[in-house]
């Protein structure tokens, strides 16, 4: 049985976007202590698919051990919107991206999942032309899992025909947690080199990874 779904996450497998969410975080956060920020941002640049409000929390929980609510989440959720939104709408897509998706919406149905924020992402990718490929564009508040899991009832998607584009150990385990499979895009963000997937350096490579994932299943 083949693939008959392809769900994407979006920085780093869609558009080259992952510097300008980490260089995000550096301004948002400016007023951070040296050290502070570097914790902070060792943090970020290892939880790539984790959702901007995630991050914040950590951030106050974990690094500055103080309380925070989730007004002020929202509200820094929003002024990190605002710093990065049009230069993630001006990215370049990842090589291969476009043509994928131009020359395989016949073959297959298409979804976003990603850790952005799911309003953001929707004009983000109206914004770059993309918006009318995708059956559903989701993304944070929601965690990554759920979302997956929400889109494969709403859309009676099979789990067997489905396949997960991530570039993240986030994104990994939202799949596998969704019981979906996966294949990696190399944007930097993670070594995939022992993990065992299949994976791809650009989306040039995704119909031979398809491909391949597709008869490595039939043949385990």
């Amino acid at each position: 049985m083949g693939y008959r779904y392809v769900i994407f996450d979006f920085d780093g497998v869609l558009a080259e976007t992952n510097e300008i969410r980490f260089q995000g975080f550096e301004e948002l956060f400016r007023d951070l202590s040296a050290d502070v920020m570097t914790r902070f941002m060792d943090f970020v640049r290892a939880n790539g698919g984790l959702s901007r409000y995630g991050k914040i929390r950590h951030l106050y929980e974990n690094v500055l051990c103080r309380p925070v609510s989730e007004n002020e989440v929202a509200t820094m959720a929003r002024r990190y919107s605002e710093i990065v939104m049009q230069k993630v709408i001006d990215a370049e897509p990842v090589s291969g991206s476009m043509d994928f998706l131009a020359e395989h919406e016949g073959r297959f149905q298409f979804a976003v999942v990603s850790g952005s924020d799911q309003e953001e992402l929707r004009q983000v990718c109206r914004a770059r032309g993309i918006g009318h490929f995708f059956q559903a564009i989701l993304g944070s508040p929601r965690e990554k899992k759920d979302n997956i899991v929400n889109l494969l009832a709403r859309e009676g998607w099979d789990r067997r025909t489905s396949v997960y584009v991530g570039d993240s150990q986030n994104d990994y385990h939202a799949a596998t947690g969704a019981g979906i499979d996966f294949i990696a895009r190399e944007s930097g963000v993670t070594d995939w080199s022992d993990a065992g997937v299949v994976r791809v350096s650009s989306l040039h490579e995704l119909p031979h990874a398809i491909e391949k994932l597709s008869s490595r299943r039939r043949h385990a």
